[in-house]
């Protein structure tokens, strides 16, 4: 059983790393980030525990409520991903970074250290691609 600290302070980290990754997603709305972590976090932890009790074989499964998360943020990144008028997908990297964002909350959820480490390679290697793409542009901009 959880305590609720646990749960505290797992939700508080996910808050960090969503705000990271807003930050570092040059997003405008960064709060967006920051709810989709810790919520994503916050029910994969209800879900855990409230099929905790009831884990006899054939009579819960604990992802069900969590796997939710992933169709929820199917129906938000469908409303971020549009056409403009010049005929070009716009949309595209907030919706993926979303996605990724409620998978790291649901592996904080979990629990397990080592996927924590994995989360934290991922913001190292997400902060690395951004700022890869940040140095690619500026330059491009400086020649034209």
């Amino acid at each position: 059983m959880m305590t609720g600290t646990a749960a505290i302070i797992r939700i508080v980290f996910a808050a960090l790393v969503g705000l990271a990754l807003g930050y570092i997603s040059w997003f405008r709305n960064v709060r967006i980030f920051v709810l989709i972590a810790a919520g994503s976090t916050l029910l994969t932890i209800v879900s855990v525990e409230f099929f905790r009790p009831l884990a006899l074989p054939l009579m819960a499964d604990p992802g069900r409520i969590a796997a939710q998360i992933i169709v929820a943020l199917g129906f938000l990144g469908t409303g971020l991903i549009w056409i403009s008028e010049d005929s070009k997908v716009k949309g595209l990297p907030v919706a993926g970074s979303l996605l990724v964002t409620a998978i790291i909350g649901i592996l904080i959820g979990i629990g397990n250290s080592v996927k924590i480490l994995a989360v934290i390679f991922l913001l190292l290697l997400f902060y690395f691609l951004s700022y890869a793409e940040w140095k690619i542009r500026s330059k491009t901009e400086q020649k034209l």
